[in-house]
């Protein structure tokens, strides 16, 4: 049976005490639940600890998701980001990991509004003549795609990279998507995926669900769509920006 208005988030968990996205559905009459896809190990914090104890070897930072900014705050183990840090440039993909940067490291950094890899890369190229051609460290996961790399190769603008996390799937999607369906009994009117990553840890269990076709299926990003659309599934509306106001549009898109 399909429930009218139920949203399913199909996302990693969040460390703050109410998570965004949950609260903006609630806020405008949707029921929503929320059911973690991915899990994170992390490594080379070490390494990593080494490296931003020297901050002038680099131009700045890249932060391409929380988990970037978290493997750094670990690997500072409880003591403050150097100063000199706050005088590179330094850049993020989205805004929640913006605000994550500013509360966890204290540093400004620019690209919140670029909302992919190939936005953000536009935006660093702008600043090239602030790099001083130095690199910019780049703490990534293990699925990192190269984009910017690619993008900024091509302008000569350097990066260092160093792999700081293994992205997995969650052990118990399954029992947590039969709890929020109700053993595959209670459909949700929508479905948002987050990544590429996070559908492909949960499209077999998604498929077990009846109405698995009828489903409104809600992409964050245009490589999230891409993914989805080489499935079964052939309409789906697109986020563009990986906020809780542009999601919110992209589900409530299904009734215009």
């Amino acid at each position: 049976m399909l429930i009218k208005n139920l949203v399913l988030l199909l996302k990693t968990a969040t460390e703050d005490a109410t998570d965004k996205y949950v609260d903006i559905f609630t806020k405008n009459d949707f029921k929503v639940r929320l059911v973690k896809t991915l899990d994170f190990k992390f490594r080379n914090l070490n390494v990593l600890s080494v490296l931003l104890k020297n901050p002038d070897d680099f131009s700045g930072l890249i932060f391409s998701s929380p988990r970037c900014v978290e493997a750094v705050h670990k690997s500072l183990c409880n003591e403050r980001i150097k100063e000199e840090w706050r005088n590179n440039s330094n850049y993020v993909v989205g805004e929640k990991t913006y605000d994550y940067v500013l509360e966890k490291l204290g540093l400004v950094c620019k690209g919140k509004e670029t909302g992919n890899a190939s936005n953000l890369a536009k935006e660093i190229i702008l600043d090239v003549d602030l790099l001083n051609g130095k690199p910019l460290l780049f703490p990534h996961g293990n699925l990192k795609t190269g984009t910017l790399e690619k993008d900024l190769g091509q302008k000569k603008i350097g990066i260092y990279n160093i792999e700081v996390y293994d992205t997995i799937t969650n052990l118990d999607i399954e029992k947590e998507l039969i709890k929020a369906t109700e053993n595959y009994t209670k459909a949700p009117e929508y479905v948002v995926l987050f990544s590429p990553s996070g559908l492909k840890s949960s499209i077999e269990f998604l498929r077990k669900i009846p109405e698995f076709l009828d489903i409104k299926y809600v992409a964050v990003g245009p490589v999230t769509e891409a993914e989805i659309l080489k499935t079964e599934i052939k309409l789906c509306k697109t986020a563009l920006k990986p906020n809780p106001e542009e999601i919110l549009k992209a589900v409530e898109s299904y009734t215009l």
